[in-house]
């Protein structure tokens, strides 16, 4: 194995690491993350205060009509039970029993409309809590699927680092120097195939000495261009 093909070996290893990792980071956010959860959240903590208002103005309501249903029934008990025998006392009881009378129906009609509104905030409540476990139980679901693949990610970079370890064993220390320093400066493609008699990375056209120094030597050999170490593949 050549000095160029040990070392493109260890660049694919180092890549597949480096995706590995990139992708337990992406895994390790999306996990982390439950921003749309607290969103649900807040919606429906919005509409369960809407709803126990709601529920309180149907309780008031509902309160003021039994309320005033009783007084009408008690006027109307003393109109017509015989106790009350002076004529104008009796009209006063008879105006007293009609004007209760008319503004129970304006507590009845009140009383419709916060029944309608009691109705409408209890589905907004319920719509809520159920997008919210739906949604729950959907990142539950996601989030078992990255929790398992992000296990196989480590089973594959712990391979790729026995993996690396054995490939570098084919690299003598001056080369790895090498390649590790042109690592940094490259975002890990330190080695480019020299392939239709040009670098693969920045395209320039090799000199047909160098292309076939590159095929048939043993020796390092950069593009001049990009500074990368040319491999025949």
């Amino acid at each position: 194995m050549s000095r160029a093909s040990s070392l493109y070996r260890l660049q694919q290893i180092d890549e597949s690491l480096d995706r590995a990792h990139e992708r337990i980071d992406d895994i390790n956010r999306i996990l982390a993350d439950d921003e749309e959860i607290h969103q649900k959240k807040k919606i429906l903590e919005a509409k369960v205060k809407k709803f126990e208002a709601a529920r309180n103005a149907h309780k008031n309501a509902d309160d003021a009509v039994a309320s005033q249903r009783t007084k009408i029934e008690q006027t109307e008990r003393t109109l017509y039970g015989g106790s009350v025998r002076n004529p104008k006392e009796l009209q006063d009881r008879q105006q007293e029993s009609e004007s209760l009378k008319r503004y129970l129906v304006t507590l009845e009609d009140r009383l419709l409309d916060v029944m309608i509104e009691l109705d409408e905030a209890e589905k907004a409540f319920s719509a809520a809590s159920d997008e919210l476990a739906q949604t729950e139980a959907s990142k539950a679901s996601m989030h078992q699927d990255l929790i398992e693949e992000r296990e196989q990610l480590s089973m594959e970079i712990s391979r790729c680092e026995a993996e690396r370890e054995a490939a570098v064993a084919d690299v003598t220390e001056e080369d790895l120097k090498l390649y590790e320093s042109l690592r940094d400066r490259f975002a890990g493609m330190v080695i480019a195939l020299a392939r239709d008699s040009s670098c693969s990375a920045c395209g320039m056209e090799l000199a047909r000495s160098v292309h076939q120094e590159v095929h048939t030597g043993d020796t390092l050999i950069r593009c001049h261009q990009c500074g990368r170490i040319l491999y025949a593949g």
